[in-house]
This record gives C-alpha cells, sequence and structure tokens, in this order.
C-alpha cells in the first residue's frame, strides 16, 4: 500500500515514477504551451527510459478523458445533489476552472499513463 502512495505521490508531482525524484518535463511551467508536452528521454537520475515506444504517450488521451469526466461528474454531481439544480453560471465557472487546469491534467495523464506502465506492465515485457 506503501507502494501505492508513493506513485500516487510521484504522478501529483510529475516526478519519475521509477525513482520518485527525476522530473517528467523539460520545463517545470505549466503555461509554457511551446513546450507543455516536453519530456527528456529518461529520467536524469535514475535512467529509465521515458520514450517506451513511438507514439506510446496516445493511452494518455484516454486517461486525460477519464479523468475530466470523473472530475465534471463528480463536481456537477455534488452540486446538483446538494442545491437541487445547476444554473448556467455554475456550469460555466466549472468550465472556465476545467480549461485553466487542462495543462496540469494534461501532464498528470502522462504521469498515470507511464507509472502504469512501469509498474504493471513492464515487468511481464520480453526483456531478452
Amino acid at each position: 500500500m506503501l507502494k501505492f502512495f508513493k506513485i500516487l505521490k510521484s504522478v501529483i508531482l510529475l516526478r519519475c515514477p521509477a525513482c520518485f525524484k527525476g522530473h517528467l518535463f523539460k520545463n517545470p511551467h505549466l503555461f509554457n504551451l511551446k513546450e507543455i508536452a516536453d519530456m527528456p528521454a529518461c529520467c536524469p537520475n535514475c535512467r529509465q527510459d521515458f520514450v517506451v515506444e513511438t507514439e506510446f504517450y496516445y493511452g494518455a488521451m484516454f486517461v486525460s478523458y477519464a479523468l475530466t469526466a470523473l472530475l465534471m461528474f463528480l463536481v456537477m454531481g455534488l452540486d446538483i445533489l446538494f442545491t437541487g439544480y445547476l444554473y448556467f453560471k455554475e456550469l460555466l465557472l466549472y468550465i472556465g476552472l476545467l480549461l485553466l487546469g487542462w495543462t496540469y491534467w494534461f501532464r498528470v495523464s502522462r504521469a498515470i499513463w507511464l507509472a502504469f506502465y512501469i509498474y504493471w506492465l513492464q515487468p511481464y515485457s520480453d526483456k531478452n
């Protein structure tokens, strides 16, 4: 269980899921849109490969979609549950907050996808 929390912490802090120290992205700033997806080829600390295969991070799109849908479902569902309805202004507020945080969700979804690969799929791959 402790390992799960270390992985979760590395995902939230955008660190290497293997050593928990190296940065996953070259530029730590979230709103530098030119370099938002730039990642080093490997971890500067433990040399874990971040470029597993060509187009590896396409799967992160599905993670991002699931996170966004879950977040919006929870926030709007709780709003409707406690107030009985959802005002249009509240809907615009939620969409605005989602748009403000999309860069972080983009990076977190990549971190989740990489952590999933390292801890659940990589041990079973062929290492000849």
